[in-house]
């Protein structure tokens, strides 16, 4: 039987439809689940948490009224949260929370060793919590950046590539480690880019996975490094990171074919690892500043 998200757990104590749940595996065993959790009802009733060894980052997209809450059995009034600021939640503290205001929440849930598989990867020692208070929220750039580029994806779920949301829940693990991991931090080590052998393996798989459904585990194992190490020397070997350079193979295989080929635009969608034509067309617009078809009809006029 599949476990239940946490988002379906949560949205079944409040009544409320449950959305889709996106999950990311930057390392074995370490899984950061992403979902947009939703409503504007003022009866979402009381909400318990049980107790588990995980966390959760919560980016408020709207304001969010003062709410009571209970921690550990005691009673609190929850400051009111302006939107783009973020409340964290340990797991490990008993948390109940009266959930009679509407909110719009990006909510970001993962475990203890999640997190610490990506400080151990950092060369940091384990973490046993964040220097991080429920009962504040906290204004952070790097949180609100990660939450909000998410938001697309929830609109197309079925474009959200396991390469691109890797990067995603990496990119929140460490920033959540370097930022508040207090004295168990260290400074990352960045001690060259990739030898030959490497990069050229690396493109090959990237090229046989134009889709993105690829994981930065495989990567790297493949080039017999840590994940954290391999994305950090592809990046310095490459001038971007894995999934940006993979979005740049799929723009130029897309020109190729648009300009020496009769195919319609949703077959080249399909053949360069787009989900179907209007994802093409948004990325194409985006990174050339044309659409393909005009493009196409611009360069063979």
């Amino acid at each position: 039987m599949v476990e239940r998200s946490y988002a379906e757990r949560i949205c079944e104590s409040m009544e409320i439809e449950a959305s889709p749940t996106i999950k990311a595996r930057p390392l074995r065993k370490s899984l950061v689940e992403f979902s947009r959790i939703t409503s504007q009802r003022t009866d979402n009733g009381t909400v318990p948490n049980p107790i588990t060894d995980a966390f959760l980052v919560a980016l408020e997209l709207q304001p969010l009224p003062e709410f009571n809450i209970w921690l550990n059995g005691r009673h609190h009034l929850k400051p009111r949260t302006n939107a783009d600021n973020f409340t964290f939640v340990n797991f490990n503290v008993e948390l109940v929370a009266e959930m009679k205001v509407p909110f719009d929440s990006m909510h970001m849930y993962f475990t203890r060793a999640a997190l610490n598989a990506i400080a151990v990867e950092q060369g940091a020692r384990e973490i046993d919590t964040l220097d991080l208070d429920f009962l504040n929220a906290y204004n952070d750039v790097v949180v609100r950046s990660l939450g909000r580029c998410l938001l697309p994806a929830f609109e197309h779920p079925e474009r959200a590539n396991r390469l691109f949301m890797d990067h995603i829940a990496a990119a929140l693990l460490a920033h959540m480690v370097q930022a508040y991991g207090g004295s168990a931090t260290a400074p990352m080590m960045v001690r060259g880019g990739l030898a030959p052998w490497q990069v050229r393996r690396a493109k090959e798989m990237l090229m046989a996975h134009l889709d993105g459904e690829i994981t930065l585990e495989a990567l790297a194992d493949e080039c017999q490094l840590s994940r954290g190490h391999f994305a950090r020397a592809f990046r310095k070997t490459t001038g971007r990171p894995p999934h940006r350079w993979l979005v740049e193979q799929r723009i130029e295989r897309a020109k190729d074919m648009l300009l020496n080929s009769d195919l319609p635009l949703a077959e080249i969608a399909g053949r360069c690892g787009f989900s179907d034509q209007s994802h093409f067309t948004k990325v194409f617009a985006a990174n050339v500043h044309i659409p393909p078809g005009e493009w196409r009809r611009l360069r063979r006029s």
